[in-house]
């Protein structure tokens, strides 16, 4: 809102229809604060965001499991992004819940009667507790929501290997169509492919290639991310920004207000981040749970999870906060 006095008329007016759209769906977005568990040890200068991903058919954003967990950190000093991912099959504590359970299982539980807000609270007070973080903030998408986002920013160029552009023709065209779209299959080459938003989605979804897993489609998530952050920054101005926003909005729902997105965009779009692309430079900072030869595998309730002992997630906590903050604040 500092900012509201530096805006032309014609970004004064998109700032109010975005507030406008904000407020719509204000009863289903509510979060209880007071219940998400933060860590108070941590610096308010870093806002983090967890960022949900449903994967479920829907076209409607409904109750289902989370397979996407990341947390997105904009430092709000010198403006730069970092992700951060976590295993959606990772043994956590579920508040409420007896046993390990699957991380993606959070959101799931929490909005079991439909309520998106109140899934996306359980998701933050298990991250909050399970990795010592301070998230109050989340955004979550389905499978078509991001898949209309990315249609509507006009696609994405990714950086495909033979094996991921077989993949992504074998699900949407043989497998498992997504949706009703008549499109071209892409090229079973190594090399930059234009995607179109269901192939996006397809793409950062994919798991099963030969001697991958799980932690492969996590990087490819963030990949992707990245690449959209790319494009999207691109050129941008104030009411550009405000215009994607305006774009984005209907496809997900977020507990973020209208002041919020606005300062956290006018931090970004005169930040490093934007310095960084245009210098070439790295735009955004990613690192992702477990850490390399810091996990293994346990059964829980007859299910096979990625296990961190304690020992081992001291060490991923310490490297996770020092990758965001430049420090440790573990307990």
């Amino acid at each position: 809102a500092a900012n509201a006095a530096e805006l032309t008329p014609e970004e004064e007016s998109l700032m109010a229809e975005m507030a406008s759209m904000l407020e719509d769906t204000t009863v289903s977005t509510e979060v209880d604060l007071s219940n998400l568990e933060p860590n108070e040890a941590l610096p308010d200068y870093v806002v983090n965001i967890l960022l949900l991903g449903v994967d479920n058919r829907s076209v409607e954003l409904v109750s289902g499991r989370a397979d996407a967990n990341i947390i997105c950190s904009i430092n709000t000093q010198d403006g730069s992004i970092k992700l951060t991912s976590i295993a959606r099959d990772t043994a956590v504590e579920v508040p409420g819940y007896k046993s390990k359970k699957r991380l993606n299982t959070a959101f799931k539980f929490g909005s079991k009667d439909g309520d998106i807000a109140k899934g996306a609270e359980l998701a933050m007070k298990t991250v909050n507790r399970n990795f010592q973080m301070n998230i109050e903030r989340y955004v979550v998408v389905n499978i078509h929501g991001l898949a209309d986002i990315i249609e509507a920013l006009g696609g994405v160029d990714m950086e495909l290997t033979k094996g991921e552009a077989q993949a992504i023709n074998y699900e949407l065209h043989v497998k498992e169509p997504m949706d009703d779209v008549q499109r071209d299959k892409l090229e079973v080459a190594d090399g930059v492919q234009h995607l179109d938003g269901m192939e996006a989605v397809t793409y950062g979804r994919i798991r099963n290639l030969q001697g991958q897993n799980d932690l492969n489609r996590n990087e490819r998530q963030r990949k992707l991310l990245e690449a959209l952050l790319k494009k999207v920054m691109e050129d941008m101005d104030i009411t550009k920004f405000l215009n994607l926003i305006e774009t984005a909005l209907p496809y997900g729902k977020t507990n973020l207000t209208a002041d919020e997105l606005l300062s956290l965009g006018m931090t970004v779009l005169s930040g490093s981040a934007m310095q960084n692309l245009a210098s070439g430079g790295e735009v955004v900072g990613q690192f992702g749970i477990p850490m390399e030869k810091q996990y293994g595998y346990r059964e829980f309730n007859g299910e096979s999870l990625v296990y961190i002992s304690d020992k081992r997630m001291q060490t991923t906590l310490t490297a996770m906060q020092e990758f965001i903050y430049g420090q440790s604040y573990v307990k």
